[in-house]
């Protein structure tokens, strides 16, 4: 086991071998702060995602999709097929246009 000696951020009380301080009980592992805060920074941005509501179009399309009626649904799948192909044919040829114009 690797004995060291740490000094604390918080109060400056010098701490042997842990991960605490003995003092005021500040967290002393940098690595441990680091992973705990990106953990807390990815659960806000969750947590905001979640109660984001969706805009009226998606919501509207949400809707469509999961439309008892056979028949709406259906009609729903087959205009989100068609948008779909044509926002990757414009994306395509963005690309196109773009590469060309590189060289």
């Amino acid at each position: 086991m690797n004995k060291s000696y740490i000094k604390c951020s918080e109060c400056g009380t010098v701490n042997y071998n842990n991960e605490y301080c003995s003092n005021c009980k500040a967290l002393l592992d940098v690595v441990l702060k680091r992973k705990l805060e990106s953990e807390s920074k990815l659960q806000k941005k969750i947590e905001q995602q979640k109660n984001t509501k969706p805009n009226k179009v998606e919501a509207f399309l949400k809707n469509g999709l999961e439309h008892s009626n056979l028949v709406i649904r259906f009609f729903f799948k087959t205009g989100y097929a068609i948008w779909l192909f044509f926002a990757v044919l414009v994306g395509g040829i963005i690309a196109l246009v773009t590469a060309a114009a590189a060289g």
